[in-house]
């Protein structure tokens, strides 16, 4: 209000002077409320990539006073709560925290360069719709908005290239004027419609009009004249104004309804889109379900199979050292008979020539002879201690219910019995061998001392 009292008393004056005192003292007055009212500077949210146009408007502006602009677009969270959208979450609180400290370094830029500055921060899904919404809540008049990024500047660059800034000089309120700097460089200037311009195309249509009335009649005094079109003129300013923001808010109210539908719209398909994924999250579950339970099932069965082949491979080791063992011996007794075998071949060299004494001289080996029957072995059996017997004596003893063993009285880890072929094939040869001496020979055993060497 104060500005259109001063604007009017202007224009009187200047129906007086003739119009040379009007221009000048508009001239001051528009310096003057260029400096004392505030300038805007709109921000992005890289970290201090306005920095070239917030220098420009503190150096060419002359304002005063500055407020940094920085439009956030918050990231959806269409399930609060669930884990993925907690990430979600973070990562928007992280951004938000970031943005704000790139606020406050541009405030600090503003204090080293010894100018008052303050902030304004707001969310919305569109940068250009934020700024436009600003402008229309703060009442913004001067605006400074980077025509490009700083990387996009060339010495040819005549006009804007950012999509944001073409939304913004062609949809902001005439009464903004904007800047749109570039790496420090002025691209281009939207100037604002201004009411002393209105008022003044008005006080000049208002002059001639008053001029021919002049030369018609002189019965009205020309002052009166004036003031009374000047009234008119600015009642149709005024209501043309009025009309312009009327038409303004009727167009922004439809695209907030528009905004509002496509917004609902989103929610339905965003609570679509997440019951058919909790859908196929419950189905997941279920499989996943089934499959532990099957593997834990697998598990199990593996287990037991693993202990039973374990043991197994225990016993089967148990088993082989035995069998080994006996191996040994048997091998032992046969490298032995072969000893005596040559012995006895020796013998049987002189048999032809000394058959007495040969009958003295051939002797009946101990091994022959069975520990149990004392007699010598026709089925020569190799059992687990590792001695040789009898094989219808050792069964007879095993089937008794023994289970140790007949010469060392120790328990027998099996009852299993192992042919010895070699020491039945030694037995035989000898009995071919000496078929005359075989009654003195059995007599000669029942009084000899038991055991097997």
């Amino acid at each position: 209000m104060k500005l259109e009292i001063q604007e009017k008393v202007k224009i009187a004056g200047s129906t007086r002077n003739g119009g040379r005192e009007d221009g000048e003292s508009m001239e001051i007055s528009k310096r003057e409320t260029m400096m004392d009212e505030k300038i805007y500077v709109a921000v992005t949210k890289r970290d201090l990539e306005s920095k070239s146009s917030l220098v420009w408007a503190i150096q060419n502006t002359r304002g005063r006073e500055f407020c940094i602009v920085y439009v956030h677009q918050p990231t959806h969270i269409s399930v609060p709560g669930a884990r993925f959208h907690e990430q979600k979450l973070r990562r928007y609180r992280k951004k938000k925290k970031k943005a704000l400290n790139n606020l406050d370094k541009y405030l600090h830029i503003c204090r080293q360069m010894q100018v008052s500055a303050e902030k304004i921060y707001i969310e919305m899904d569109s940068i250009e719709e934020g700024i436009l919404q600003l402008i229309s809540q703060h009442g913004i008049k001067k605006l400074v908005m980077g025509a490009a990024a700083d990387r996009h500047y060339s010495m040819k660059m005549r006009d804007l290239r950012s999509k944001k800034a073409i939304y913004i000089r062609r949809e902001a309120p005439d009464t903004c004027h904007i800047w749109f700097p570039c790496n420090g460089y002025l691209i281009f200037t939207r100037e604002a419609r201004r009411r002393e311009n209105l008022y003044l195309e008005g006080t000049s249509s208002s002059s001639l009009s008053q001029s021919k009335i002049t030369k018609r009649t002189e019965s009205f005094p020309s002052s009166s004249m004036a003031k009374h079109d000047v009234r008119i003129q600015v009642a149709l300013i005024e209501a043309e104004r009025a009309k312009r923001e009327t038409s303004f808010e009727a167009s922004k109210r439809e695209e907030a309804e528009k905004s509002a539908i496509d917004a609902i719209k989103r929610a339905k398909e965003s609570e679509n889109r997440y019951l058919n994924e909790l859908k196929r999250r419950k189905a997941t579950e279920k499989a996943l379900k089934e499959a532990e339970e099957e593997l834990e099932k697998m598990r199990s069965e593996s287990e037991t199979r693993t202990d039973e082949s374990i043991a197994l491979i225990r016993e089967l080791q148990g088993n082989y050292s035995a069998l080994m063992e006996a191996l040994k011996r048997v091998r032992d007794e046969r490298e032995e008979l072969k000893i005596k075998l040559s012995k006895v071949s020796k013998l049987k060299s002189k048999r032809e020539g000394e058959e007495v004494s040969r009958s003295k001289d051939l002797e009946l080996p101990q091994y022959f002879i069975c520990p149990i029957t004392q007699d010598v072995m026709e089925d020569p059996q190799v059992a687990a201690d590792g001695f040789t017997y009898e094989g219808e004596a050792i069964r007879g003893w095993l089937d008794r219910g023994n289970e140790t063993s007949p010469m060392t009285n120790k328990r027998l880890p099996r009852t299993s019995l192992v042919p010895n072929l070699s020491l039945r094939s030694a037995i035989q040869e000898w009995l071919q061998e000496a078929p005359e001496s075989l009654n003195q020979i059995f007599c000669l055993l029942k009084i000899e001392s038991k055991g097997v060497p």
